[in-house]
């Protein structure tokens, strides 16, 4: 904390300077070279500053400027012209079409900043502007579909988490995560999902680490894959992703204020569909004391008809408005009876239970510069409230950043920013006591009506349940009132984070530059979780402190030079990185002692503790070498050796090279006009991946179960430590075809990649009988190949309009080609109930989905036994892999005149994911299916001797099973035989035997992600008051097609950022958000 104090406080000195400038009113005309015809929509910018305008309908301008000012004119796909006003008061100008769209320079490893056309690998850069259309929550899902080779998986909840995966998985238990650095500023991602919620078991999603990133602030996004990402060493095997954002720029005096007000809104998309037929309970026979299905039970005299309040299922009476009911809520405080209501569908279902989510935010950056100095200003401000009731968030985001030339030689840079992050009531997803989607879509009653819920409790605070135990017992059987559990069993969390770095560098002789720099990362982080008296389960407070910092100290020395035809660039440098992660966790046990009372003192038996400390330190050596032979052959290669703590001792020091090379062949084909720029390259890297601390020598952990005889205890871990553990290794190789074609018309990026790590950390099960679980090793190989394509496309281009097309095509082939001796398989996890496993399997994709399945006959039916329902394995059997066979983004972009629209489709195909809810929701009765029409035309739900009944598509016949474990059908037929409905939605639970490949679908979807329309407010509006002003309107996540089940999205499924993907156990619904944006500059 005192290390970015410090930081903070050389930044504000650095900034100190003021600057006075003399301006006057210029304007002039911007034409085209190809038709000499005004061109609207040109950007014409101070250099060095933001402040600018915008060309009219008719190519016109006028701005303010200096007489010492250069102004800018650009625009896309023409060359960008620089002219110095002088004592000029009108500059028309000319706009030449650009030619080569690759001497464009991006952002690569350590920041170095290389022509793009130089890169043996493959680059791509994602734009601030193009990323902020529309208001983005987080960096990670907004590079969705924008980026070749990239794979994003988001939760949907508020404040949740979202998956990156560059070129496939590469670890089998170790991290798959990118690192990410803002600034040079390596930034921690840590997810914590609180309790099961990463395989499905319940728990909160509290959020990537990277959410604190704002997004506003974002210049461009460079990914790193491969070679390009060897430089970083032991944290590049998953690649890196690189976020440059806005600074103050030096250059030419100047002063302006960019402001920015967005307003979201969020409304449910996607939840599954449910029964409107059946209300909750079984069937309650007549000669069991029922009447038309109902129990009944005498007060005062009266006999009343109410449904089974303890079921939490909805196999109960058909819908009858002429039946009237004691209903959950139909009871006066004293428990008398106060109404009977209809038996009829609810007027508000589950849908109406999340409310209309409302993002508001305010962005406001301030840029000061000069000759010789820039910074810059920034400030966000993000208020959420939340679909979840009683869920809100709000986030404050402070930034400064100055760079300034001391003197010729010395320059410094550096910035600071800090985030406040305070949410409460974030959803509980998965399989949990107070998952709200878990109670709605698994288990319920369908005749609820959730306005009515909202009265959860009584005037002397006791809940008041639709699930009460009995007619005279108030108390929850199996699930609270989804408003008490919104109200009275919700979690709070708050994050305080600084994040930054400050640099000098110095010119020693021209092109010897030697710099210095620091990077620091500093959260902590606070959650409390509260379950109330009088809730289904038992009472309980938890409470969880994080502190966590990182910092890097970096050297280099660069030089470069051009000889003859050669040129020739290269550094050397050193790093020391120290990373501390504390964490102190406390939670009741027994029971609260007083009601309301949040406190861990306030525990029935005593507070179950824990406390956890671990350090790490990386010491890196790492150099590059770059040569470039007539802007045609480069060549380029790097080397780094870290120095691991985490390592043992004596094999504690890796090394990461790594050598790339490009052929710009169309430097020797000039006489092709239409060919403006053509290069193969070629790449190739070993990067690694080490372990957590303490994975190497045996060490004693606090129990946190409670003392003995007052005293702590101590006990060994259950993973025997490895003093031989070694860190993973990735090598890599690809290929690839860069192309500009028709003067940027067409720009074509292709790349075939294979990676391939070995030496897997991966836990290996002991016996019992050695007093461990298992043991941490290295042993086995995954490789990963596959193409990724980057396509661009400008259809149409005239003076008044453009369209503007953008592919982005990633195809990973994954395969786990060894283990451990003889050993075939590994667990990932287990889905909750068992039945499926997430596992590693020998020869197989990583990540497949185990479970029993179908059993099929010679032409693929499925074979149904004797009983009327499917057969199914005795044995698990993979299900399919999570992981696509491939994704595709297609961005559009129109523009006419001052207007423009983009939109985003994402199209994923192939994967698995299993769906417990679909699971239990069949078994409950709670799904469409469940109540629907067969083919004689009657209700499945209607007796099979009246008629009803389902009859399950397939054949039956004769399986005999071989002792290997393959079965043969024979005699098979057509199945006639009808079940009843209840007997086949309670066979979709595996552990009666029964396939659990029934819940797993396809994850196959074609999202409308991104719609935007905007208009950019022509100069002569805006009176001299504004030098742009911007409005649009937006929408995301607006329609899907192509799902396998209706109501069901695979990112449902989505679980965090860790390795555990495709299980669902306790879904949130899918949401669409629409919403307008206000920008200003002046």
């Amino acid at each position: 904390m005192k290390k970015m104090i410090g930081l903070f406080v050389c930044l504000i000195f650095m900034g100190l300077q003021v600057v006075n400038a003399q301006s006057k009113q210029i304007s002039g005309t911007v034409t085209s070279a190809e038709d000499g015809l005004g061109m609207p929509g040109v950007s014409v910018v101070i250099k060095g500053t933001t402040i600018g305008a915008s060309t009219d309908i008719d190519g016109k301008y006028s701005l303010e400027a200096s007489p010492e000012d250069v102004l800018m004119f650009s625009f896309v796909g023409m060359v960008t012209q620089e002219i110095t006003v002088g004592q000029k008061t009108v500059i028309d100008v000319v706009l030449e079409t650009e030619s080569i769209g690759v001497d464009e320079v991006v952002v690569t490893a350590l920041g170095i900043t290389r022509e793009k056309k130089a890169l043996g690998y493959a680059a791509q850069e994602v734009g601030g502007d193009e990323l902020n259309t529309i208001q983005q929550t987080d960096a990670v899902s907004a590079l969705s579909g924008r980026v070749a080779g990239v794979q994003i998986a988001s939760s949907g909840n508020m404040g949740g988490s979202s998956r990156i995966l560059i070129r496939g998985a590469n670890s089998i238990t170790q991290e798959n995560q990118p690192l990410f650095i803002v600034d040079g500023v390596p930034m921690d991602n840590s997810n914590y999902n609180a309790g099961g919620a990463a395989s499905g078991g319940g728990g909160i999603d509290y959020g990537n680490m990277l959410n604190d990133i704002n997004a506003d602030e974002i210049e461009d996004i460079s990914v790193l894959k491969g070679a390009a990402a060897a430089l970083y060493g032991s944290r590049a095997a998953n690649g890196v992703v690189l976020i440059t954002t806005k600074s103050g720029s030096k250059g030419k005096k100047g002063f302006s204020i960019d402001f920015s007000q967005s307003m979201g809104f969020e409304r449910v998309a996607t939840i599954p569909e449910m029964q409107k037929k059946y209300g909750g309970g079984t069937i309650v026979a007549d000669e069991d004391g029922g009447v038309n299905g109902f129990a009944t039970v005498t007060v005062g005299g009266q006999t009343y008809l109410h449904p089974q309040y303890q079921v939490d299922e909805s196999w109960g009476p058909r819908y009858n408005p002429n039946v009237n009911v004691v209903h959950w809520d139909g009871f006066n405080e004293d428990g008398s009876v106060k109404e009977t209501r209809p038996w009829v569908a609810p007027a508000n279902d589950v849908e109406d239970f999340w409310e209309t989510g409302v993002t508001s935010t305010t962005s406001i950056g301030i840029n000061k510069s000069g000759e010789d100095y820039g910074m810059r200003l920034a400030y966000k401000y993000t208020d959420v409230d939340g679909t979840m009731p009683n869920s809100s968030q709000e986030k404050h985001d402070f930034k400064v950043s100055t760079r300034a030339d001391l003197t010729d030689k010395l320059s410094v840079n550096g910035s600071i920013t800090y985030v406040r992050t305070k949410a409460k009531g974030r959803p509980e997803i998965g399989y949990g006591d107070n998952s709200v989607g878990q109670k709605f879509f698994q288990w319920g009653q369908r005749q609820l009506d959730y306005k009515r819920l909202k009265n959860y409790k009584t005037s002397t605070g006791e809940p008041i349940t639709w699930n009460r135990k009995s007619f005279t017992d108030p108390h929850p059987k199996y699930a609270d009132n989804p408003y008490w559990t919104a109200y009275e069993n919700y979690s709070d969390d708050m994050r305080n984070r600084f994040y930054g770095n400050v640099s000098a560098s110095y010119e020693i002789i021209e092109n010897l530059l030697v710099k210095g720099s620091v990077y620091g990362d500093y959260y902590n982080f606070t959650i409390r979780e509260r379950t109330a008296v009088g809730s289904q389960a038992t009472p309980s407070y938890y409470e969880a402190a994080r502190e966590y910092s990182e910092f890097n100290y970096e050297g280099i020395v660069s030089y470069s030079k051009k000889i003859d035809d050669f040129d020739l660039s290269g550094l050397v440098g050193v790093n020391r990185r120290d990373v501390r992660y504390d964490f102190l966790r406390g939670q009741t046990s027994g029971g609260l002692v007083v009601p309301g009372v949040y406190n861990l003192l306030n525990s029935v038996d005593p507070a179950l503790m824990n406390d956890i400390t671990t350090e790490r330190q990386t010491n890196s050596v790492f150099a590059q070498f770059a040569v470039g032979y007539r802007n045609m052959l480069y060549l380029e290669a790097t080397y780094r050796t870290d120095w691991s703590s985490t390592l043992p001792g004596f094999e504690n020091k890796y090394s990461y090279p790594s050598i790339s090379g490009s052929f710009v062949f169309s430097e020797l084909l000039e006489d092709i006009t239409w060919l403006n720029m053509g290069k193969l390259r070629l790449g190739w890297a070993e990067v690694g991946n080490d372990t957590d601390p303490y994975n190497v020598q045996k060490t004693y952990e606090y129990n946190g179960d409670g003392a003995f005889m007052n005293k702590p205890r101590l006990g060994v871990p259950d993973d025997l430590l490895n003093e031989n553990l070694k860190s993973e290794t990735t090598r890599s190789k690809e290929i690839g075809l860069d192309l500009n074609l028709f003067n940027n018309r067409i720009d074509l990026s292709a790349t075939y990649f294979d990676n391939r790590t070995f030496d897997q950390i991966m836990p290996l099960q002991l016996s019992q009988a050695t007093g461990y679980a298992s043991r941490f090793i290295n042993a086995g190989e995954m490789t990963n190949k596959g193409i990724e394509i980057a396509l661009g496309v400008t259809p149409v281009r005239t003076k008044d309009f453009e369209w503007n097309v953008m592919f982005n095509y990633t195809k990973v082939n994954n395969k786990l080609e060894k283990l451990y001796n003889d050993l075939e398989s590994l667990d990932i996890q287990r889905a909750p109930f068992g039945g499926v496993f997430l596992r590693a399997s020998l020869g197989d994709t990583y990540g497949t989905l185990w479970g029993t399945d179908f059993l099929y006959d010679d032409a693929g039916n499925k074979v149904i036994g004797s009983n009327g329902y499917y057969e199914s394995t005795s044995d698990l059997v993979p299900l399919g892999s999570v992981l696509p066979d491939f994704t595709l983004g297609i961005r559009n972009g129109f523009s006419y005149k001052n207007f423009d629209m983009n939109f985003l489709i994402d199209i994923r195909k192939g994967g698995k994911f299993y769906s417990l809810s679909h699971m239990w929701g069949m078994y409950s009765g709670m799904y469409k299916e469940t109540a629907g029409v067969n083919d004689k035309g009657n209700e499945i739900r209607d007796a099979v001797a009246d008629g009803g009944g389902i009859r399950l598509e397939g054949v039956t016949g004769d399986v005999v099973w071989n002792e290997d474990g393959t079965y043969t059908v024979s005699n098979t037929a057509a199945n006639e035989k009808y079940v009843s409905a209840a007997g086949w939605g309670a066979r979709h639970y595996h552990g009666f035997g029964y396939p659990s490949a029934q819940s797993v679908f396809n994850a196959d979807y074609v999202k409308l992600r991104e719609v935007t329309i905007g208009y950019n407010i022509p100069k002569s509006f805006l009176n001299g008051i504004f030098n742009s002003a911007r409005i649009s309107v937006y929408g995301k996540n607006l329609f899907t097609w192509g799902l396998d089940k209706k109501g069901f999205d695979p990112e449902m499924a989505a679980n965090g950022s860790g390795n555990v993907q495709g299980l669902e156990g306790g879904l949130q619904p899918m949401f669409r958000s629409y919403g307008f944006n206000l920008k200003l500059n002046f």
